[in-house]
């Protein structure tokens, strides 16, 4: 097999294309994520991006898994009001700006399943730590309903926004959303 031609794409480089990446998954989606639109966002040519990643997959994937996709989640010592402002700017990006990363990724998921495993298995997987770390702080590790709740408020507002096509006012709907998952078991009344 003969080597590729070119200059090799430097890290800092591949760094720069998956910020592209990223810029464009939040504007597009990745449903309508084009090579061509990275490679012209980038400054780069189309056969330097496809060189790097053969597929569409590849930077979508590679995107997901870089630094820079890395959400700085706020950890403070009030874990309900941690889970308060991530909330809002979910809802927030679910009426603005970021909405298409999600529902690009969402759409796409039937379509084509390994970009879908890998959007779980990243951003997803790492809300829902998030999440279920910051609920399980007040609530306790060994909480019945820890998992279920973490998942509630991410899909309470997917749900409202994606679904329903409803607006959410974020600064409202966080503090219900709050209120709600970090709610104490209702008690067992005996007949």
């Amino acid at each position: 097999m003969a080597p590729a031609r070119g200059r090799r794409l430097s890290e800092e480089r591949s760094d720069d294309i998956l910020e592209v990446v990223l810029d464009l998954l939040k504007e597009v989606g990745y449903d309508q994520l084009r090579m061509q639109d990275v490679a012209d966002r980038a400054g780069a040519g189309l056969a330097t991006i496809y060189r790097r990643w053969p597929t569409k997959q590849a930077p979508g994937r590679a995107s997901l898994g870089c630094d820079q996709a890395q959400e700085r989640f706020v950890v403070t010592d009030d874990p309900r009001a941690d889970v308060r402002g991530f909330l809002a700017q979910v809802a927030r990006d679910l009426s603005g700006h970021g909405a298409q990363t999600l529902l690009g990724f969402s759409s796409s998921g039937r379509s084509d399943p390994e970009i879908a495993e890998v959007f779980r298995d990243t951003a997803i997987a790492r809300i829902h730590e998030f999440l279920r770390s910051r609920i399980a702080v007040e609530l306790g590790d060994d909480f019945p309903d820890l998992d279920l709740r973490a998942a509630a408020g991410p899909a309470i507002l997917f749900y409202l926004s994606a679904v329903c096509g409803k607006p959410i006012d974020a600064d409202t709907m966080s503090d219900r959303l709050t209120a709600l998952l970090f709610a104490p078991l209702p008690v067992a009344t005996t007949p």
